[in-house]
């Protein structure tokens, strides 16, 4: 029994997968979805009013995730009326990548510091979904979003609204899968000292942690269709935490080495077996 109902099914049994000192994690024993129990009560907008706060922060996320965006942008060209709409745009980087190949770019960001970076970019953004006029971007994308929601279906519902019929939803968010074995092998491995805390720091815990069943149920449920997940090409470095350039290489070449085993394990398994430390999905509403 939990403190806190399953934001996915509302179910009020789990099972427990990790303490830390001021949370646990849980899993729903109905539809499997990670999360934290209780929900913490430090708001959405404060969380990233404190990662906007300074420039050079935003600097650095920016730089790291560069690469990310530009994959998307490379396969995912404008269609339709070229409206796009990135959800939780931050400084706006990736709406301004997207604006450069032909997008018409619209975002929403609660972070009042956020929001001021990509208006400062001359970009169009947004408080909240119910200020957008229903069925009207061709694309919505919501990187490292989902992990946040309040209301899960709910959201991914308004979501849905805002697209024009045969409208594409993408989602990138890290994998339960991955986090919770990183989460297992950090107990596990405490020497050497530098060994241990860069297991420690592969697995990063947000209120809401998808694996690609949950985050299948998700999609679906708020009435997309077509839904397609796979492993998520990876940022860069630690996008979240400066540190020295010897660190840096390593942390780059680590990823790099699971993405592929990530990789080799889903072309095995034929698209069964998603494990790598994030994951992405594609999906879109019916005609």
């Amino acid at each position: 029994m939990t403190d806190t109902e399953c934001p996915l099914c509302r179910s009020e049994r789990s099972r427990r997968v990790a303490i830390k000192p001021d949370f646990r994690m849980v899993r729903c024993a109905q539809c499997r979805l990670l999360y934290k129990d209780p929900r913490p009560v430090e708001s959405v907008r404060r969380h990233y009013d404190d990662v906007y706060g300074h420039d050079l922060v935003s600097e650095h996320i920016d730089r790291r995730r560069r690469s990310l965006f530009r994959d998307f942008l490379a396969v995912v060209r404008p269609f339709g009326s070229r409206r796009l709409l990135d959800v939780g745009c931050g400084s706006g980087e990736f709406l301004a990548l997207a604006r450069e190949q032909g997008w018409i770019a619209d975002g929403i960001e609660v972070s009042p510091r956020g929001a001021a970076l990509a208006r400062r970019r001359g970009l169009a953004v947004h408080g909240h979904a119910d200020e957008l006029p229903d069925a009207h971007y061709d694309a919505v994308t919501l990187w490292n979003v989902v992990d946040l929601f309040l209301q899960p279906i709910e959201q991914m519902r308004d979501i849905h609204r805002l697209l024009v019929p045969g409208g594409l939803v993408f989602v990138r968010t890290p994998n339960a899968i991955f986090q919770a074995a990183a989460w297992r092998l950090s107990r596990v491995i405490v020497w050497p000292p530098p060994l241990a805390r860069l297991v420690a720091d592969a697995h990063f815990f947000q209120p809401l942690v998808w694996a690609p069943a949950t985050l299948r149920t998700l999609l679906l449920c708020a009435g997309f269709t077509g839904v397609e997940v796979c492993n998520s090409t990876v940022s860069h470095g630690d996008p979240y935490r400066a540190s020295s350039a010897a660190r840096e290489r390593v942390v780059a070449t680590v990823k790099r080495v699971v993405h592929t085993v990530a990789g080799g394990v889903y072309r095995a398994s034929r698209g069964r077996l998603v494990v790598g430390s994030s994951i992405s999905a594609r999906a879109r509403k019916p005609v």
